[in-house]
Parts: C-alpha cells; structure tokens; sequence
C-alpha cells in the first residue's frame, strides 16, 4: 500500500527490511508524538502499544519512500552526533530533546539499516547509498511541530566507520565525536554488553575486521578491537574535517554541553531553555528518574585482568591521540 506525501506528517518508518530482492519499509502511526525518549526504539514501542498500529499496517519500498521525501522534504540536520559509546551521547541528545525545537533522532533502526544495506550487495553505487541515507532522514525527519526548527542525529556507535558515505549525504554539517577512557568504556560493556560488542551482530567489514579473524578470538579482544575501530575511524574524520567539529571528552560533561548548544551548533538559549537544558543535564539519561552520577572511579576498578590488557593494548594508544587532537584544539582556539 502507497502513502501519500500528506500522510508524513503523521506516520514514520519503523523498520526496513529486504524481502524477494527489494528493500520494504514498515511505518508506523506517530501522531503528535515527540523523540523525547532516550533512544529512537523506545519511542516506537511506545507507539505500537497501541492497538490501532497493529490493525493498520502501511508499507511502502524503499524507492517509493525516496519519492515521497522529495515531495515533502523534512528538516535539514542541523548537527551530528557520532560517539565510542557507553561515554554521555544519550545525555547530550536528551538535554537537546528537551528543548520543543529540535527534533532528535537518537540511533534510530532504520538509518542503521540503510547505511547497512550495501554489504554484500555490490550493485550498490554510492549514490544510491547517499539517496537513501538522504531520503530516510528526511522521512524521520519531518516538522510536526510548529515550533520545530532543528533536526539532530544521534547514529549508533560503529556508523563513524561510514563517515565518507555520511559526510557526502550532510556535506558541511556540524558534527562531534564523543569518547571516554577506554576502561571505563569496557567496563560497562562487560555489564551489559553493547549489541556491537557481540561478535556475529554486526558485519565484521564494517569494523574493519574479517571473517577469518573471529573463530577463536576472546570477546575481551573483540571488544577492544571494536572500540579501537571507532576511535580510528573518529581520527580519520577528525583529520579530513572540512567542516565545524568537536571532540568532546566524557569528563567534560554535562558542565560543556550549553557551550556546545551555541558554539558548535549555533543554539542560542533562553533563559527559560537554558533551564531546561539544565534539568536534563541533571539526571541519568537512560533512566530520568535518576540522577546523573559520575561512575567512572568504579569502572576503573571494575576492569581487571585481560580484559584491561587488551583495552591497554588495542584502543590505549587512539585515546592518547584523541586527546591530543582535543588538547591542541583548544590551544589553538
């Protein structure tokens, strides 16, 4: 079933799948709904509570989604937020969401998917890539809100390693890279491991690693070598910058974040939105019933063994170089 371009307004892809050699997108009710949650999936689920979304099914291909965009184009982004993950990228796009302004895509499934979807797909050129990359923000990204204005991305950790693909999509768009220490980063992940920590989830090519290097090695080495993907990938971005961009430090937040609203976004707050942005910055993003609390003295004693060896090892060294870039930065400006 087609959606006409009008329906845009109210309806969003949830989910994007292949099927019999084409790509399908599933969409789902919106209404009035606003991302205010931490994560994009959190706000879908939400959504499919209600019954009427699980009588009322649309689904369109991927081309006809692409036609629909252009005739009703969404919200240009107005920032990017890239991250190592585990490291205060969910507080920053909460305290954005908080304000009615800004929409805030935060590691929305069906973006990933799309920029997913060359892999093992050779007739795939890169233009195609970048339209569909293209038109899915722009369909997730629509004004439905009067007062909104701003349109923010928060990708899933590994999409740094497609920046090429990404920075041709949003030619010029500011842009940052949050990172933490590495054992810090580790030790929460040993917790609760991280879908990209999980050897098999995701396509090792798109970590820079190959299929022959996985029978055998430890998940601690995995891991590791993961993050160490990341954060080189990050360096590269960093390096081949053509537009505004920050590295930003875990232990520079939340005190950073205002300055970052206004000096890399261009965000000026009123003191009434200032407000908000504080409150938000005040408590743990994932659970906002909490308060926000620094944990990273328990997470550096929390790893131990081979484990920190191999943080030591494979990502010590791309932290080190991240936070010289950051320092020589801030020399600089």
């Amino acid at each position: 079933m087609t959606l006409d371009e009008t329906l845009l307004a109210e309806w969003i892809p949830l989910r994007v799948h292949a099927r019999e050699g084409r790509f399908v997108v599933e969409w789902c009710y919106l209404g009035g709904q606003r991302f205010t949650d931490p994560f994009f999936d959190n706000t879908i689920q939400r959504r499919l509570c209600y019954p009427f979304n699980w009588l009322f099914r649309h689904e369109t291909s991927l081309e006809e989604l692409l036609v629909l965009e252009a005739r009703r184009p969404g919200l240009r982004p107005t920032g990017l937020i890239f991250h190592m993950s585990r490291c205060g990228s969910t507080l920053l796009a909460q305290t954005l969401a908080a304000l009615p302004r800004n929409v805030v895509l935060s590691e929305p499934a069906p973006v990933d998917t799309v920029m997913r979807a060359r892999v093992g797909a050779q007739a795939l050129t890169d233009e195609q890539r970048i339209a569909w990359l293209r038109g899915m923000v722009g369909a997730l990204g629509q004004k439905r809100h009067a007062s909104e204005q701003h349109l923010f991305i928060k990708f899933d950790a590994w999409a740094l390693r497609q920046w090429p693909l990404i920075e041709r999509a949003f030619p010029g768009v500011p842009w940052l890279f949050l990172y933490r220490d590495p054992v810090e980063v580790m030790a929460s992940h040993l917790r609760h491991l991280g879908a990209h920590l999980i050897p098999g989830v995701l396509e090792p090519e798109l970590l820079g690693l190959s299929p022959e290097q996985l029978p055998g090695l430890p998940l601690e080495e995995y891991g590791a070598r993961v993050l160490a993907s990341i954060c080189e990938a990050a360096l590269g971005a960093w390096e081949s910058r053509k537009g505004p961009a920050r590295l930003v430090e875990y232990r520079e937040l939340p005190a950073l974040i205002p300055s970052l609203f206004s000096e890399l976004f261009g965000l000026e707050l009123s003191a009434e939105e200032l407000a908000s942005v504080r409150e938000a910055m005040g408590r743990d993003a994932k659970n906002p019933v909490l308060p926000f609390e620094n944990d990273s003295a328990m997470k550096q004693r929390a790893l131990t063994g081979p484990a920190r060896e191999a943080v030591e090892r494979w990502v010590g060294p791309l932290y080190s170089r991240l936070e010289a870039a950051r320092r020589d930065t801030r020399r600089v400006g």
